[in-house]
């Protein structure tokens, strides 16, 4: 690896995941605009690289589902990630940022920590809504947590750490003001017909455990709302055809796309799965039904040890503070309840005051003072000495 000068400031950077991906190549991009002499070294992906980052490993390796494919790579992920510390170490590096992905950067940062390095995480887990005594531990081990909301911050000063809140990238990606009428156009629907969006889920057990009683609502909604266009997303060709033969055995007709975002910009309504989508949906100012089901063992654990702080899970009603969005869960998951809770949202007087309370908390989501990068540059600046 070529450093270039021994003035230099270098920034170690690991994102493991594709969202940490996109996060890691804003921030790159973004940091070299404000210090164009700043050089990004570590893991990522593709995006990561073409913004600038001088690649240490590829994070495709990190890039696992499910237990059995973890325990059978182990070995080789533990190598690597050796391989990475050796390689971050050697270059030293003023700081290590660390992008999401804990169960790979906290032992890398622990590493680093003892080392000297100074550590940024950037992404906080949900410690609002699961296991909030890690921040205990993670205040310990960074010097700087970057976190996506404005109520996190909170839970690490209670704890002698230090976080600041940076904006959510979505928030600022997305337009305060959606054209419901223009994102039709853009999808080729007919603008005086409400649009529903369908959105089950990207992961195969959601896709497993919604897809089909997402569309018997949607074939029930469009019954007595004829006019009503019903569309949904997904993110490989497979799983988009896969909803489209479940609309198909259920004889209903759906048109698909591939990017949710648009869908969402188009949609009058939505029904989804929890997730960064439900995000996205309240981003895109749509009003929106929010449907899971978990399987019944994990559903038993969480509630008999109350694994759970909050009432709600889904992010919106979490950045609101309350049920500002139905969530429709477990076995109340059925098309008649689905149904009760969507038709509302077809009426004018709710959306727009959906829309007036979506729109509210979207400029929460954008920071008026500093952007991740601008931290970075500040951070550096005031902790390392040229």
């Amino acid at each position: 690896m070529n450093i270039m000068s021994v003035n230099t400031k270098i920034i170690a950077i690991i994102a493991g995941e594709d969202s940490g991906d996109l996060l890691g190549a804003e921030l790159i991009k973004n940091t070299l605009k404000i210090n164009s002499s700043i050089q990004f070294i570590g893991v990522g992906g593709d995006k990561m690289v073409e913004a600038g980052l001088n690649l240490i490993s590829s994070n495709k390796e990190f890039s696992i589902m499910g237990i059995a494919e973890i325990f059978k790579k182990l070995p080789k992920l533990l190598k690597l990630r050796k391989y990475i510390v050796k390689e971050i170490s050697a270059a030293k590096p003023d700081v290590f940022i660390g992008i999401d992905a804990p169960d790979l950067n906290f032992p890398i940062e622990k590493k680093l920590k003892k080392q000297g390095v100074k550590i940024i995480h950037y992404v906080s887990p949900s410690i609002w809504a699961w296991r909030p005594k890690r921040a205990v531990k993670i205040s310990r081990l960074t010097d700087l947590v970057m976190t996506l909301f404005p109520f996190e911050p909170q839970y690490y000063e209670k704890y002698g750490g230090k976080a600041i809140f940076v904006g959510h990238p979505l928030a600022e990606n997305i337009s305060l003001d959606i054209d419901k009428e223009k994102a039709k156009k853009v999808l080729a629907l007919e603008n005086k017909k409400p649009v529903l969006a369908v959105l089950p889920g990207s992961r195969n057990n959601e896709l497993k455990a919604h897809t089909q009683i997402f569309i018997k609502t949607a074939k029930q909604l469009k019954q007595t709302n004829p006019e009503l266009q019903i569309i949904s997303a997904n993110t490989t060709q497979e799983k988009r055809n896969f909803i489209l033969k479940v609309a198909k055995d259920n004889d209903l007709k759906i048109d698909m796309f591939d990017d949710a975002t648009q869908v969402l910009k188009a949609a009058n309504l939505a029904l989804l799965a929890s997730g960064t989508v439900a995000l996205e949906a309240m981003l895109c100012k749509t009003p929106m039904v929010v449907g899971y089901k978990i399987s019944p063992i994990t559903y038993g654990i969480v509630k008999t040890f109350n694994m759970m702080l909050l009432p709600y899970y889904c992010l919106p009603n979490v950045i609101k503070g309350d049920f500002m969005v139905a969530e429709v869960l477990q076995k109340d998951m059925t098309v008649e309840n689905l149904c009760k809770e969507l038709i509302p949202l077809l009426g004018k007087e709710k959306q727009n005051q959906l829309t007036k309370e979506f729109t509210e908390l979207h400029q929460s989501l954008l920071n008026p003072n500093k952007n991740a990068s601008q931290v970075v540059v500040d951070f550096l600046d005031a902790n390392v000495v040229s």
